[in-house]
């Protein structure tokens, strides 16, 4: 148990210098290192109480345990950044602390068994009520995503369904060492601790920014031009010529904006005609030019697979199989040599 604390506290000290001394702007690293603060001072706590051990003395355990509940709404934090960039700020943070803060106090000075084990429930029902509120916003997540980004690589929140899975083993462990101390029980935790934030941290540090009023805009669907008056009216030889004819979704980290540029209206009139007009997501109509430029590709060249999939404007050989595959039936390899045999 002394290793596990120790190795748990050290552990998250490093991740939290990783990502507080990150010079980049990226907003949901520098949370990621405050959130990581909160929990090494939590555990340099529990170092100092393996030498001062309180279990003996059940009210101060009892009150360093409702302390260590104000960590679990930060994960939560991370998780509202994670599906609605720009979204958490310190008032949300502190609305969220308040019940644990209200459950530590009422213990402090009417001390019973009631409130102790109530607020455990709380904390529990609080994880996995926002577990279930994250999955789904995942989906939504992805559903904003493709309405702007042609592309899914390191902004898409995949991933987030393996962390929420072991989430529920962390919480799990975290119940049982409150209710019933053991060396095991805390062993566990600091392990669990340790796995969790080593996921977290390699995800995140991959994760790319991604433009918060773009996935957090409502999923539109009406064609009506905008209130300023100032769009132009699309249709679909416009776009096929400043997108094919100008080769702009060879661009392999094109947005709508980019596009909304290029043709000199806005973003939201765009994503309204895709949606109603065309029956479409931006994601979906780029990709679609990308595989037809591949498709020729693969018949007229001998170029190697993963280089066509860079060519074609794809940033990601996974995705251009995927949607080469649910596209053609068949890998782009398979298509080739069919054509081939003709």
């Amino acid at each position: 148990m002394q290793y596990m604390a120790g190795t748990s506290f050290m552990f998250l000290l490093c991740l939290c210098v990783h990502f507080l001394r990150n010079k980049t702007d990226n907003r949901l690293h520098r949370i990621t290192g405050w959130i990581l603060l909160v929990w090494v001072m939590q555990s340099l706590k529990d170092i100092i109480l393996i030498w001062y051990p309180t279990v003996t003395y059940e009210y101060l355990h009892h009150i360093f345990v409702l302390i260590d509940m104000t960590a679990v709404p930060t994960c939560a934090f991370l998780l509202f950044e994670l599906t609605h960039p720009g979204s958490m700020h310190l008032r949300r943070a502190l609305l969220h602390e308040v019940p644990y803060v209200l459950f530590l106090l009422t213990y402090i000075f009417r001390p019973s068994d009631l409130v102790y084990e109530s607020a455990i429930a709380y904390a529990v029902i609080y994880g996995l009520s926002i577990m279930t509120y994250i999955l789904f916003e995942i989906p939504a997540y992805h559903r904003r995503l493709k309405q702007n980004y042609s592309y899914s690589k390191n902004i898409s929140l995949h991933w987030l369904y393996i962390i929420l899975l072991f989430f529920v083993f962390f919480l799990a462990a975290w119940s049982l060492s409150s209710l019933y101390y053991s060396k095991l029980n805390d062993t566990l935790y600091y392990l669990f601790i340790c796995i969790n934030w080593s996921l977290i941290s390699f995800f995140i540090n991959r994760q790319e920014k991604v433009i918060s009023s773009l996935v957090n805009a409502p999923l539109v669907t009406d064609v009506s031009l905008p209130q300023n008056g100032n769009c132009k009216y699309l249709s679909e030889e416009q776009l096929h010529q400043i997108i094919v004819e100008e080769r702009l979704f060879l661009n392999p980290r094109l947005t709508i904006i980019d596009l909304a540029k290029a043709l000199g209206t806005n973003r939201t009139y765009i994503s309204k005609y895709l949606n109603s007009v065309l029956n479409t997501t931006f994601f979906d109509y780029i990709n679609q030019h990308r595989l037809t430029y591949a498709e020729r590709l693969l018949q007229q060249t001998k170029t190697p697979i993963e280089e066509i999939s860079t060519l074609s404007g794809f940033n990601s050989h996974s995705t251009f199989r995927r949607s080469f595959t649910k596209r053609y039936g068949c890998t782009p390899s398979q298509y080739r040599l069919q054509f081939q045999q003709k």
